[in-house]
C-alpha cells in the first residue's frame, strides 16, 4: 500500500498506444481486399498442430496509390505516439505493410518484428471471437510469484480486445501473437513497420549514423 509520499516509476517501461480511429471505411477497404495470402511468419518455427493465421504476400500495401489517404491517416495517429508522447524528435516512414487474414481456429506464433523500432496494427474487420492481441515478456525476473491482482508493474503477459477501427502501436522488440480465433468471421487486419530516419544520435558520436 502506497503512502501519500511515496512515488512508483515505470523504468525502461514498453509504452504502448491504442486508439480508435474514426471517418475511415473500414468495409470499402476490406471489400477491395485483392490480395494473394500465404501462412505468416516462419515456418520452421511453426508449433505442431497450430493452424497460422495468414499474412498478404505483397509487403508494402500502403504504397498502392489506394491507400495513399490511408497511409498519411496512420502516420498523423503515429506521430501522437512518436511525438506526442514519446517525445521524439525525429520523423520517421514505414518500411513494410501488409494485411493479415485470421479464420476459425487460426492464431500466430509469438513473434517480434526486427530491422525496425515500431510496429502497429489497425483493424479492419473483427468481432470478440476473432482473436485478441497478447504480448508476454521473457525476461528473466528471478522468482515466478503469484499476484494477488496483476497490474502494470507486475504483469508479465497483458492481453488487447482488439475492435474495427482500432489502432496500436508498439516498440517492435516485444513479442506478441494472435490468439486463437473461435469466430465464423474472418478478421482483416493491416500490419506495419517504422524505422526513424534523418540524424540518428549526435554527428560527433561513433555510434552517429544518417538514414535518409
Amino acid at each position: 500500500m502506497q503512502n501519500k509520499t511515496s512515488e512508483v516509476f515505470p523504468l525502461f517501461s514498453k509504452p504502448v498506444y491504442l486508439d480508435r480511429l474514426k471517418n475511415i471505411s473500414l468495409k470499402e477497404i476490406v471489400e477491395n481486399l485483392n490480395e494473394s495470402f500465404k501462412e505468416s511468419g516462419d515456418v520452421n518455427y511453426k508449433k505442431p498442430n497450430l493452424d497460422i493465421s495468414l499474412s498478404s504476400v505483397n509487403k508494402n500495401v500502403l504504397e498502392q496509390s489506394k491507400y495513399k489517404n490511408l497511409k498519411k491517416t496512420i502516420m498523423k495517429e503515429f506521430y501522437k505516439y512518436a511525438h506526442g508522447i514519446l517525445n521524439y524528435e525525429n520523423e520517421f516512414r514505414i518500411t513494410t505493410s501488409w494485411f493479415t487474414k485470421t479464420i476459425g481456429g487460426q492464431s500466430s506464433n509469438y513473434h517480434t518484428h526486427n530491422n525496425c523500432m515500431f510496429s502497429g496494427v489497425l483493424y479492419l474487420q473483427t468481432d470478440g471471437l476473432s482473436g485478441n492481441i497478447n504480448f508476454t515478456t521473457y525476461d528473466n525476473k528471478r522468482y515466478h510469484l503469484k499476484a494477488r491482482q496483476y497490474n502494470l508493474y507486475n504483469g508479465n503477459d497483458f492481453t488487447f480486445e482488439v475492435e474495427e477501427g482500432m489502432i496500436i502501436f508498439f516498440p517492435s522488440e516485444i513479442y506478441h501473437k494472435i490468439l486463437q480465433s473461435s469466430s465464423e468471421h474472418i478478421r482483416y487486419s493491416l500490419a506495419f513497420n517504422f524505422i526513424p530516419i534523418g540524424d540518428l544520435w549526435n554527428k560527433d558520436s561513433d555510434s552517429y549514423l544518417y538514414i535518409k
